[in-house]
């Protein structure tokens, strides 16, 4: 079986690119309206110090009966740390 080669494009003239680049377009997305209740990530870096602190206070915390694990997560117990500083530097 022969395989045959597309026809040439013809070159496009340079009022053929203009009006391409100067077209212009739109958006694919619009940019989502803002939600404050969406949580946004953010990544954090806490030296051993800071993070031995952190897991003594969150032991000290009361677990399920029975339970093995700690009474309140490490990202908890953070975003808890915030709010309360957060109160305190708002009053």
């Amino acid at each position: 079986m022969a395989v045959s080669l597309a026809p040439p494009k013809r070159k496009p003239s340079e009022a053929d690119i203009e009006a391409v680049i100067n077209k212009g377009g739109q958006p694919t997305t619009q940019p989502p309206a803002a939600n404050p209740d969406k949580p946004k990530h953010i990544n954090i870096r806490l030296n051993e110090d800071i993070i031995s602190r952190i897991e003594r206070l969150r032991a000290k915390r009361p677990r399920k009966p029975g339970s093995p694990k700690l009474g309140i997560s490490t990202h908890d117990w953070i975003v808890e740390a915030v709010l309360d500083k957060l109160r305190k530097e708002e009053k």
